[in-house]
């Protein structure tokens, strides 16, 4: 009835690893492109003196691994190595502990940047990559820091204050105790040493508010966190302040490789935009022709950018986007309604009354927008509705043509099926990322770091398309490399 069941049973000749694992799986993947990568920078790093180290391929390739499976922590991966086969395959038997796992992540970080760069320009090689048209998006990531260590300028003080008579009362109740135990047990003597211990955490702890507060004023922010000075409060879904840092990417169109990437601590997408192009371009070669963006992305510098460069920009703006959910108020009556005529300059409200030019004013200080200024309003029925004041008053910014022609460029039919592109690009690549693998966060420290994990993270998604690409095509990886 059943199959032989025997876990005693010997081999009689001695197995390979490669016989315990499909032809189809990632790590033989990952094994050639480690195989074919530059890492003299790497290796230059050790010296001969000492212990041998582990081999730094070794090294990478079980963190390739590692992330692409959604595995991160070091002791995590230290157990793997003994347990599953594919780290034994691609470790060849080496266990090295999570101790020296973590020092090799964190040591070698600023290098993950080039590696990264490298398996980019291989999958171009392997016909991967088109940057005809890229779809660009950022996700918010946790820092590997608590919300209750951020610490606020204007809160400080009492904070500082309150830690100040905390110490000063601690202090008073040690020396009135360390009076009663000296008359009743001699001045060497003591059954206590809490209070000591609670008063010299309270003063460490005091030194490094004031510290911070000290910075703080020195930098010109509002707050900082203790934990992760580098990292920024950031709302995450249900409006849940975290501190954390921004990613950003840039996905090609043929097999959705991520082609650049940055970290930034803007909670905001929008100065991402012109980074991603130039790291695009730095890292492919190429100059894309199209650019997919959501609304976060919409400002009157990105879409002067786009056009400077000749890039065709697909952006809507955040006004047309709100209406469109219907989370924006008074939607009638919204400056997204008011038409413009250019050979009168002035405004048509849904009304159907006219606000003429009227003057100047300064955009925070700097450029000047034309006002334009409804003389009707008193009179009209639908006062209530558009405005609290006597008048209805509009500003036109001196590039707000850029928002106007793009928004009738989405509404035609060429820009609507492009546009539409955008969801199956860019989202589905953090949606795995995030929801399959479980990475919503940053496991290290400081803004460089936290930049090369991010790194990793794309590495692995791109070694994931690598593989799905090379088995769907039934190519031999080996043979391919050899162009690179």
């Amino acid at each position: 009835m059943f199959k032989e069941y025997n876990q005693d049973q010997e081999f009689l000749f001695p197995l390979s690893l490669h016989d315990f694992l499909e032809k189809e799986h990632i790590c033989h993947i990952i094994d050639d492109v480690v195989n074919e990568l530059d890492i003299k920078e790497l290796c230059d790093k050790y010296s001969n003196l000492g212990c041998c180290a582990y081999h730094p391929k070794m090294m990478l390739k079980i963190l390739f691994y590692a992330y692409a499976m959604g595995e991160r922590s070091s002791r995590l991966i230290a157990y793997r190595l003994t347990s599953d086969v594919a780290y034994m395959y691609l470790s060849a038997f080496n266990k090295p502990d999570f101790r020296t796992i973590n020092r090799f992540r964190k040591d070698n970080i600023d290098i993950v940047k080039k590696l990264f760069v490298q398996i980019v320009r291989m999958c171009m090689n392997f016909g991967m990559v088109s940057i005809g048209t890229i779809a660009i998006d950022g996700t918010k990531l946790k820092a590997n820091a608590s919300y209750r260590k951020t610490k606020k300028l204007e809160k400080m003080d009492k904070e500082i204050a309150l830690i100040d008579e905390q110490i000063e009362k601690i202090f008073k109740e040690c020396q009135e105790r360390d009076e009663d135990e000296d008359k009743s047990m001699g001045e060497d003597k003591s059954i206590y040493e809490v209070k000591e211990e609670i008063l010299n955490k309270k003063q460490e702890y005091l030194k490094c508010l004031k510290e911070t507060k000290k910075k703080l004023l020195k930098e010109g922010l509002k707050e900082i966190n203790l934990t992760d000075e580098e990292s920024a409060t950031m709302l995450h879904k249900g409006y849940r302040p975290e501190p954390s840092y921004n990613g950003q990417i840039a996905v090609e169109e043929s097999n959705g490789v991520i082609v650049a990437a940055v970290l930034t601590t803007n909670a905001s997408d929008y100065d991402g935009l012109e980074k991603l192009v130039e790291e695009t371009i730095l890292n492919t070669g190429e100059k894309p022709s199209e650019l997919l963006a959501d609304a976060g992305y919409s400002s009157f510098d990105n879409l002067d950018y786009l056009n400077k460069m000749g890039i065709t920009g697909y952006i809507p703006d955040q006004k047309s986007i709100s209406i469109k959910k219907g989370t924006s108020s008074d939607v009638t009556f919204s400056k997204f309604n008011f038409i413009y005529n250019k050979e009168n300059d002035c405004y048509i409200c849904p009304a159907g009354n006219l606000l003429p030019y009227k003057g100047r004013t300064k955009i925070r200080g700097k450029e000047v927008a034309k006002v334009y200024k409804c003389l009707e309003c008193p009179m009209c029925p639908s006062k209530d509705k558009c405005t609290k004041c006597n008048n209805r008053i509009i500003t036109r910014h001196p590039r707000e043509y850029l928002m106007e022609e793009m928004k009738l460029f989405l509404k035609t039919k060429e820009g609507k099926k492009t546009y539409s592109k955008r969801k199956y690009l860019v989202e589905p690549v953090f949606g795995d990322i995030k929801h399959n693998r479980k990475i919503r966060d940053i496991l290290l420290r400081g803004k460089l770091k936290a930049f090369g994990e991010f790194m990793l993270i794309c590495i692995s998604k791109n070694l994931r398309k690598i593989a799905k690409f090379v088995n769907s095509k039934s190519l031999q990886l080996s043979l391919q490399l050899k162009g690179v």
